[in-house]
């Protein structure tokens, strides 16, 4: 990983949150159509993020990504693949899928990583149209991630 002085903690007060970026990004406030989004942050152009907070009702990070997963396929979202991570000091999941071009190229590759705590599931999206020279800084966003007790 990355020295950590080149690193800031964004806290999500009100959530017990903690989202570490890189020195230079800035937070956003999030977009009330995207649903429950609780926070933005970018950047510069292709470097953006968002993290979700949604009721979890009893369910496992895996059946959270389930529901997320039906919800981003009825838009048009597909190839998706899922492994096990740690995210938010937790066993958690990453769902990662692809945007396609009408002529079915792909034009932009996402991942979001998901825990639960309590009551609580807390979501991480993050995507690239240039995905090898992204993932990397992804993935260590996604490691930094922390959720308080």
């Amino acid at each position: 990983m990355s020295d950590t002085t080149a690193w800031k903690p964004l806290a999500i007060v009100p959530y017990g949150a903690v989202l570490h970026v890189p020195a230079g990004w800035e937070a956003m406030p999030p977009v009330p159509a995207n649903g429950p989004e609780i926070l933005r942050a970018t950047g510069g152009p292709g470097r953006n993020l968002i993290v979700f907070k949604v009721p979890a009702r009893d369910m496992t990070a895996e059946k959270v990504a389930d529901v997320a997963q039906e919800k981003l396929e009825a838009h048009g979202y597909g190839d998706f693949t899922r492994t096990e991570a740690r995210f938010g000091g937790r066993q958690g999941v990453a769902l990662d899928f692809l945007t396609r071009h009408g002529s079915g190229a792909v034009i932009y590759r996402t991942r979001e990583y998901f825990a639960v705590r309590g009551n609580a599931a807390f979501i991480l999206g993050m995507g690239s149209a240039t995905w090898d020279e992204h993932l990397p800084l992804i993935e260590e966003i996604a490691a930094r991630f922390e959720l308080t007790d």
